[in-house]
C-alpha cells in the first residue's frame, strides 16, 4: 500500500504537490472534512503544516510532520519526538526572499520612503526643508552605511541579511546565536557572546528567530532600552518574539527611531492595534518569504523532505533530530 500524506491546508505551490502524487496517495482535508480527517488520521505517514498534540496522539502510522517554511511553531514537537515522528521544514529556501524584504522595510524607515509616500498620496508635496530634524512624520533621511547591523539569529535568512548589508551598504556587522559555533566561518559576522552585547552594538538590530519557549518575549522593554539612542528593529521572524506594547513604547518615546514589522503577536493584525497608527513603523502581512521565486522552493523543498523521512532516510531539514533514535525503533521493530 502507498504511504499517506495529509495536506490540512494545501501545498504554497502545486509543484510541491505532484512531488508527492508521484509517490505517495495525497489526501487533502478539505475534500475530506472533519469528519473524514478523523477518519483518515490513523492511517497517515505524513502531514503538512498543522499538527497539535491531539493530531499526533491519533495519526498512529504518521513518521513525519513537515512545515512549509522554516517555522514550526504550528507543530508540537514535544509531543512529535515522544511519539517517534520526525519535524521537518523547509529552512534555507526562502533566504534571499526574507532578507530582501528586511532590507526593503529598513530602506523604507531610514529613507523615509513610507511615510513620503503616505503624505504624498494624500496630497501634500513637502517641502525639502520639511525634512529636517528628527521629528515625525519626516525629518532628514538617513544614510545606512557605516551603521552597526545586529543579526539575532544567525541561520541562513540572518546570514544573507548579514551578506547583503555588509556588501550592498558597508555595515559592520555583529551576530548572536548560542547555536552557532564562534569559530566557525560566519561571513562578516562578527559572533558575540551575549544577548546584550549584541544591543548594546546594533544601531540597526534584524530578527530571524524561531517562536520557542526559549525566545518568546526575548525582546522587551529591558532588551529595547539597550539600543543605542534612535535605533532601528525588523523583525522578520514571529510576532511572539517581541513585546509589542514595549516595543510601541519605545516608539512613542522616540527611544527607537523605527520599526519594520513582517510579523506580529496576533495574525491577522488588530484593526486597533496602536502600530497602525505609528508613522515610525512600516508594516507587512507577513509577506517576507512570499515571492514568485521562494513559493515553489519552498513547496518542492518540503514534498522532498517528507519523501526522505517517507523512505527512513534522514532528513537535511530534521528540525528534532532527538527523534531519530526512536524513528528507526518504530520503522524496525526488534524481532
Amino acid at each position: 500500500m502507498r504511504k499517506r500524506v495529509l495536506l490540512p491546508s494545501p501545498l504554497i505551490h502545486p509543484s510541491g504537490e505532484a512531488i508527492l502524487e508521484a509517490e505517495v496517495e495525497v489526501l487533502r482535508a478539505a475534500e475530506l472534512g472533519p469528519d473524514g480527517v478523523a477518519d483518515v488520521l490513523p492511517t497517515v505517514h505524513g502531514i503538512y503544516n498543522r499538527a497539535d498534540a491531539a493530531d499526533i496522539a491519533a495519526a498512529t502510522s504518521l513518521e513525519v510532520a513537515a512545515s512549509g517554511g522554516s517555522g514550526v511553531d504550528f507543530i508540537d514537537i514535544a509531543a512529535a519526538t515522544a511519539h517517534g515522528v520526525l519535524v521537518v521544514n523547509a529552512a534555507g529556501a526562502q533566504n534571499v526572499s526574507v532578507a530582501e524584504h528586511a532590507v526593503g522595510l529598513l530602506l523604507a524607515l531610514v529613507k523615509r520612503i513610507a511615510v513620503s509616500d503616505r503624505l504624498l498620496r494624500a496630497g501634500a508635496f513637502p517641502e525639502r526643508s520639511e525634512y529636517r530634524g528628527d521629528g515625525w512624520p519626516l525629518g532628514f533621511p538617513r544614510e545606512l552605511h557605516g551603521r552597526t547591523l545586529g543579526v539575532l539569529g544567525y541561520g541562513a535568512i540572518g546570514r544573507e541579511m548579514a551578506r547583503v548589508c555588509s556588501v550592498a551598504f558597508g555595515m559592520p556587522v555583529v551576530a548572536y546565536d548560542p547555536f552557532v559555533d564562534p569559530a566557525g566561518d560566519n561571513g562578516p559576522a562578527e559572533l558575540v557572546g551575549s544577548l546584550d552585547e549584541l544591543l548594546d552594538r546594533a544601531e540597526v538590530l534584524s530578527m530571524h528567530l524561531p517562536l520557542s519557549d526559549e525566545t518568546r518575549g526575548i525582546i522587551g522593554a529591558d532588551q529595547l532600552a539597550r539600543l543605542p539612542e534612535a535605533a532601528y528593529l525588523l523583525n522578520m521572524s514571529r510576532g511572539g518574539t517581541v513585546d509589542e506594547p514595549a516595543l510601541v513604547d519605545a516608539l512613542r518615546g522616540g527611544r527607537l527611531a523605527g520599526a519594520g514589522l513582517d510579523v506580529f503577536t496576533e495574525e491577522p493584525l488588530a484593526v486597533d492595534s496602536p502600530l497602525r497608527t505609528l508613522d515610525n513603523v512600516v508594516l507587512t502581512p507577513h509577506i517576507g518569504g512570499w515571492t514568485a521565486e521562494a513559493l515553489p522552493r519552498l513547496a518542492q523543498t518540503t514534498a522532498r523532505e517528507i519523501l526522505t523521512a517517507l523512505h527512513g532516510e534522514r532528513p537535511q531539514r530534521l528540525v528534532n533530530p532527538e527523534a531519530w533514535p526512536a524513528f528507526l525503533a518504530r520503522r524496525n521493530p526488534a524481532s
